[in-house]
């Protein structure tokens, strides 16, 4: 079964009595792991109230902010041969997440810490269930299953943030490797080599596409409703086929929550693939493999970050190959996959 990651930020809050010659201790805030996939309550605002805006991320020295960020995802796969077998998997992740800002340079670069305190995971396949919550007591065996989300709880890193979402560079994620080989029993068996890879591996793999749910790439120019632009990422590497993905947003409005500004963006995905030389080394077809995507985001003027965001994303792919039977000759098997995944990302 697929790994599945969740990260909530969990705070116990506490109350301490005291006495006339202490300060009062500060009681931190609680949030559910529970999300909420509705749009948020706002009131449109007139397009004459904005002639054009700045989107840009302004977070201030010293703030300091909760996400919870949620992914589900549906994944449905199938190989047909002489036999067929197939497998259909639900998982639910949730993320919470605290940003403290540390500092924000003279070019409005932020250098902001990072922290998940808490993971929950929820996961079906093939007639079996199994959920995972950080903080709960757990033998050797599940500590070693789950070492990729022990490993970041209440693991501080750090991050430099561009004012129009770049994340330029991670810092202080050699206690994340350190903890994740120790868990997995590793600890004094690899390389200092070894170990700086794998902080990569977890910078770029694992907390870069968690990182940019929160901190979307803003377009330089100033906007207004209806502008449009997009973005072309670099192309993934696949085993049999190369696909390059390109983000399309679009202001359909302005909004009124509470009593801040929001932009209101409309979000697309569309893909193009080009199928490898090791595809037609090995014969393989791959038939029209598809990537997209759609949602919405609620950028805050007001506060210079991401309200709320929903987004979905589909993917669909089909290969074929000749292979060895298990009675000799060749057959002919053909691998399926169609997965939806839904992002939530929500301030709190």
């Amino acid at each position: 079964m697929k790994k599945l990651l969740v990260l909530t930020l969990l705070f116990l809050p506490f109350f301490i009595g005291c006495n006339k010659n202490e300060a009062p201790k500060k009681v931190e805030k609680t949030f559910s792991t529970t999300f909420d996939s509705s749009d948020i309550k706002t009131v449109p605002l007139s397009d004459a109230t904005f002639s054009s805006v700045d989107l840009s991320y302004g977070l201030k020295k010293g703030s300091v902010y909760d996400y919870r960020l949620t992914s589900i995802t549906n994944d449905d796969q199938s190989i047909v041969a002489d036999t067929s077998v197939s497998q259909k998997i639900k998982q639910a992740l949730t993320y919470l997440l605290k940003l403290s800002v540390k500092d924000v340079d003279k070019d409005g670069v932020m250098e902001i810490e990072f922290i998940f305190s808490s993971v929950k995971l929820d996961a079906s396949g093939n007639g079996q269930s199994f959920s995972y919550q950080s903080g709960r007591k757990l033998s050797n065996d599940e500590k070693s299953r789950y070492a990729d989300y022990e490993a970041i709880i209440n693991n501080p890193f750090t991050a430099r943030v561009a004012p129009k979402g770049e994340i330029l560079e991670f810092f202080r994620t050699d206690r994340i490797a350190n903890k994740l080989l120790e868990l997995k029993g590793l600890k004094d068996s690899v390389s200092m080599e070894e170990k700086k890879m794998l902080q990569q591996q977890i910078s770029e793999g694992a907390l870069r596409p968690l990182l940019t749910q929160v901190f979307r790439k803003l377009p330089d120019q100033q906007v207004k409703k209806d502008s449009s632009w997009t973005l072309t990422n670099p192309p993934v590497q696949l085993p049999f086929f190369e696909m390059t993905n390109t983000l399309q947003f679009r202001i359909t409005g302005f909004e009124k929550y509470h009593d801040d500004n929001l932009a209101v963006l409309d979000a697309g995905l569309t893909s193009k693939y080009k199928i490898s030389e090791r595809a037609k080394q090995a014969k393989v077809t791959v038939k029209s493999p598809s990537y997209s995507g759609e949602g919405k985001i609620y950028f805050n003027l007001s506060k210079g970050l991401v309200e709320r965001s929903k987004t979905n994303l589909y993917l669909s792919i089909e290969m074929s190959m000749n292979t060895p039977s298990r009675t000799g000759g060749m057959q002919k098997v053909t691998q399926k996959q169609i997965t939806k995944t839904t992002n939530i990302l929500e301030l709190l």
